[in-house]
């Protein structure tokens, strides 16, 4: 997949152009899942270099649904909230296997772990939820003070204090 500047649009746009890639991709070797965008609350503008991160993240857990989970539906949630963002991806497929949620990883792949890495240098919480024959459902949450691109302040000292977090 093309690596496009998450700065260009927003967030829902993004997302629904990924989808649109990978639906075209999935489509030569069958079923693509059907997805769709939900947007809750007043739209603020992302800081953009989280904005960067996030979409990175949402990136990765799309192409893992569309390519791995033989999911029928993904759906993108996010949400904009004066003390919260979020973003929540889920889907209907066929879900995580337990150990690899717990241990991060698969050899020779590095998509949980990258995203893991890339949620954790943003200050943001992480949560999956998943379960055979249930699908997965991943939660990215980040402070507003941290998020929206009216709180430049807040983002710094997000990144100061991962920093001095990694120092230690």
């Amino acid at each position: 997949m093309r690596s496009e500047s998450a700065e260009q649009r927003d967030l829902a746009e993004l997302l629904t152009a990924t989808c649109k890639e990978l639906t075209t991709a999935h489509g030569k070797n069958g079923d693509a899942p059907a997805f769709r965008v939900v947007v809750e609350g007043k739209g603020h503008n992302l800081a953009q270099v989280l904005q960067e991160e996030i979409y990175r993240i949402a990136r990765e857990i799309l192409r893992n649904a569309f390519q791995h989970a033989s999911a029928c539906n993904v759906e993108a949630e996010i949400r904009y909230d004066d003390k919260l963002f979020r973003l929540r991806i889920r889907d209907d497929g066929k879900g995580i296997e337990p150990q690899l949620l717990s241990e991060g990883n698969r050899p020779g792949h590095w998509g949980l772990p990258g995203i893991r890495e890339r949620a954790r240098r943003i200050g943001a919480q992480l949560d999956f939820w998943s379960e055979a024959g249930a699908g997965t459902e991943v939660q990215i949450n980040v402070p507003s003070a941290t998020a929206y691109e009216t709180s430049h302040k807040g983002w710094r000292f997000a990144l100061f204090r991962s920093a001095k977090s990694n120092e230690q």
